[in-house]
């Protein structure tokens, strides 16, 4: 049975759900955990195997989004008011048996408070959570496993210093996430001691001269590195050194490099046929033995997958990618599509890395504004500001329809704010005529206001 259980809501985190999974199988292992979508075999009643990895699941990481708290039904219900929505019972059946639940925090939500929350998940209120970052998704995912002791199922039975200090951890027992302290600045000046003496010792030994660290030139080993490589020196900056392995002896492959020129942080993969070698994020180097590969983005596409040829003695250079920059007031979430494909989605106003081509950028959740297409070239950023606000300040919690003609754009309840696309649009009572429907314009950039 897996030991860590994503629970998620897809409105709200599917496809940061998609790229934790994918994260943690390279880390711990596709046995060491469970997604509904990847753990269900074709056919079984989803409710009874959910139920079993629940009862013997180690670890719940709760993905907590901006849509989580407030998701609704068709009905305009909030899903978690409901005793038979899944992401309750999860949560409900984890905080039960008392073992760890982390709420992973995405896109700055805070963790709901208790009066916010059905009673049987109220204590999710008052368990520590952690933040993924979007710009720093990998690092966050691996000190995240780093810290709930998960790389010690896969690493090998070696105790560093800071382990061998840390009193035992229990499962249930709560534990500070926080990402800087006394203990953890003191665990990584050891760790630099350290390092520097396997350095000077192996220097001293192989006579071969080791490449130092700067933050104008970052590697990231622990994402690329197979768990049965060579270990590496790594120092509180978190670049890794040269890997500590004496040059290849005559007889074997050359090296050269690769360097992919990608202007946005999204992670891509380096396959050699249909077999997997690597991934890097953003901007990187990659040494590669001499040969043809294809790279292609990891959680998205991106960009076309490609073809590189890599050949001895020289770097080969790829220029790839523009940037796409959509000034939205509001903080909902939008699709770009290549054609029919699904490419990447953000939220509010974002930025986004593509491949050259032609894209349509469309309300992800609500058509909130009318579909458009963008032309992205290599090199260039492109922007596009679109988006008015408009307050309905109405002093109960009732509900009301925004309509685009006779089509319903999304709705809101009590006094709110909502960004719409520049038109003219009709607002009325959701589900009782509690007000005379009115009609209000909206302009880019403007603010408007009722009554």
């Amino acid at each position: 049975m897996g030991a860590v259980f994503i629970s998620y809501r897809r409105a709200d985190s599917e496809g940061q759900a998609r790229a934790l999974s994918l994260e943690l199988e390279k880390l711990l292992g596709r046995d060491s955990l469970f997604m509904d979508v990847d753990g269900i075999a074709l056919g079984r009643d989803f409710r009874q195997i959910i139920h079993e990895r629940l009862q013997h699941c180690d670890v719940m990481l709760a993905l907590i989004g901006p849509r989580w708290l407030d998701a609704a039904d068709a009905k305009g219900n909030r899903l978690l008011d409901n005793p038979r929505d899944f992401v309750r019972q999860e949560l409900a059946a984890a905080l039960k048996r008392n073992i760890l639940v982390i709420p992973v925090l995405l896109q700055g939500t805070p963790i709901p408070s208790p009066e916010q929350l059905p009673e049987d998940i109220r204590d999710l209120s008052y368990r520590n959570g952690f933040d993924l970052e979007h710009s720093t998704w990998e690092s966050d995912v691996r000190e995240m496993v780093k810290r709930l002791g998960l790389d010690q199922q896969t690493a090998k039975p070696t105790v560093s210093p800071e382990k061998a200090s840390a009193p035992p951890r229990t499962p249930g027992t709560p534990f500070q996430m926080k990402r800087s302290g006394i203990a953890y600045a003191a665990a990584g000046t050891a760790a630099v001691v350290i390092s520097a003496l396997l350095l000077y010792l192996y220097s001293s030994f192989s006579g071969t001269e080791q490449t130092q660290p700067t933050q104008d030139s970052p590697t990231d080993a622990a994402a690329t590195t197979p768990r049965d490589a060579p270990p590496t020196l790594r120092g509180t900056t978190g670049v890794t050194n040269t890997p500590l392995t004496p040059p290849a002896p005559a007889g074997k492959a050359a090296i050269s490099a690769l360097e992919f020129n990608w202007p946005g942080d999204d992670c891509w993969d380096v396959f050699r046929g249909t077999e997997r070698v690597t991934y890097k994020c953003g901007s990187q180097q990659q040494a590669l033995e001499a040969g043809t590969y294809t790279l292609k983005g990891r959680s998205g596409p991106i960009f076309v997958p490609f073809d590189v040829v890599i050949r001895n003695g020289a770097p080969t250079r790829v220029n790839k990618g523009g940037v796409f920059e959509f000034k939205w007031p509001g903080d909902d979430c939008w699709d770009v599509l290549r054609g029919e494909e699904f490419v990447a989605y953000q939220c509010g106003s974002k930025k986004q890395a593509l491949g050259a081509g032609s894209y349509t950028i469309k309300g992800r959740h609500a058509p909130v504004f009318v579909p458009f297409q963008i032309e992205i070239k290599d090199g260039v950023s492109t922007t596009m500001s679109a988006g008015g606000v408009f307050t309905f300040n109405w002093p109960g919690k009732d509900c009301w329809d925004i309509m685009r003609g006779d089509d319903q754009v999304i709705y809101q309840c009590g006094t709110k704010s909502q960004a719409l696309g520049a038109g003219t649009y009709t607002i009325k009572g959701r589900h009782a005529a509690v007000f005379r429907q009115f009609t209000i314009k909206i302009a880019d950039g403007a603010q408007v206001k009722a009554p």
